[in-house]
């Protein structure tokens, strides 16, 4: 593909599939026409797609919209999950096995299995529910840390079950945005900590809605480019993938003055 300014250069990053620098786009149920507009200008750079209009997949997204818009995105190279409310609504009402089938007959690369909402599940039905979801076909992801911030963040507590998450076969871990807000804010010291164990392939550090571009450049400058991110509204996107090229305002431009960049 031959780009606008072919004569200038910024950093790179791997083609999909990769490990590394990945983004993972959370859409709110957004029309078809939309996410074909955003395919159309930022497929390269986006990694999976995350549903998360909860409430409207129970009761007013159609499953042959849905298997379209996985077509859409699957198209451009762009894994479709769900969000990890409707698992966590599915535990409280009884039905797990019933949705995880659900998951996988629409045609879902994944399913998100968090527990940030409600109470955590018994470790035991944890990494039962685990397996029976890998043994249907499903990419796993789990997620550290709680939206409501109502129980500590033991960060040696998260470390032993990102490790223990990996050993079971769980894809893809992510670092809740609210508990990045809060560590952000008073002790980066756990961040470090959970980077510094070398899993960053399994590791998604979520974005969401509080700051998410002052966020994401405070992630890139500690932790470097190929940080993964998760949970980036689909305004952000471009936004997001500047920042991490250190060609957006909100990066400094720290691309354009490292003199290394310089021709």
């Amino acid at each position: 593909m031959e780009t606008i300014f072919p004569m200038l250069q910024v950093m790179q990053i791997p083609p999909k599939p990769r490990n590394h620098a990945m983004l993972l786009m959370s859409e709110v149920g957004i029309p078809l026409r939309e996410a074909e507009d955003i395919c159309e200008i930022a497929a390269p750079i986006i990694d999976y797609a995350k549903i998360t209009d909860h409430a409207g997949m129970a009761y007013r997204l159609s499953a042959d919209w849905l298997k379209k818009k996985i077509h859409l995105y699957n198209s451009h190279g762009i894994a479709v999950v769900p969000g990890g409310i409707p698992f966590q609504l599915a535990v409280i009402q009884n039905n797990v096995m019933d949705y995880l089938k659900r998951v996988r007959d629409l045609g879902f690369a994944g399913v998100e299995m968090s527990e940030d909402v409600i109470e955590p599940l018994d470790r035991g039905r944890r990494e039962e529910l685990i397996g029976q979801a890998i043994g249907m076909g499903l990419k796993v992801m789990t997620e550290m840390g709680r939206k409501n911030l109502d129980k500590k963040f033991d960060v040696d507590a998260v470390i032993e079950q990102i490790l223990r998450d990996i050993e079971l076969g769980v894809s893809k871990i992510y670092i809740e945005s609210s508990e990045i807000q809060s560590l952000y804010e008073a002790d980066p010291a756990a961040l470090n900590r959970i980077v510094a164990m070398g899993k960053n392939e399994y590791l998604l550090f979520e974005l969401g809605l509080n700051q998410p571009q002052e966020k994401a450049a405070w992630l890139v400058e500690r932790y470097g480019p190929d940080i993964n991110f998760a949970s980036v509204s689909p305004g952000d996107v471009v936004v997001v993938d500047a920042i991490r090229r250190g060609m957006h305002r909100k990066a400094s431009f720290s691309y354009m003055t490292n003199t290394r960049r310089r021709v």
